[in-house]
């Protein structure tokens, strides 16, 4: 096991298959930083966290989610103040900040389970 704090950070433009709405994606990105948690975590705590800037892309860059996890039973999502505006538009694209720091676990190990997420969210580019 890795003792050392390893530091993760990386950009991505996901595409969908198929457009989907803001409610949508606020479920898929949940799910998406469950996914990593899932597997960096030790007895539901993650010994760091899991920080994610989703941004629309297809707006300008005032309309994104903040989603950060640091216990399995809590993903805390912090909209931008003009996110509920968008709320009827449909959705091709995403760009994503994931940002991981978590102890016993090498850059690999976290490029692995964020590589293995983004595939079940769509297409990471």
């Amino acid at each position: 096991m890795n003792n050392e704090a390893t530091i993760f950070s990386r950009h991505y433009c996901v595409f969908f298959e198929k457009t989907i709405t803001t409610l949508q994606m606020e479920n898929l990105l949940r799910e998406f930083m469950m996914s990593i948690g899932r597997t960096l975590s030790s007895y539901g705590i993650i010994l760091g966290h899991i920080k994610l800037l989703a941004k629309l892309s297809e707006l300008a860059v005032d309309h994104y989610l903040f989603l950060s996890l640091t216990t399995l039973d809590n993903v805390n999502v912090i909209p931008s103040k003009c996110w509920p505006t968008v709320s009827g538009i449909s959705i091709g694209c995403i760009e994503l900040d994931v940002n991981v720091l978590v102890f016993g676990y090498t850059i690999n190990e976290v490029e692995v389970q964020v590589d293995g997420a983004l595939k079940k969210l769509g297409r990471g580019r």
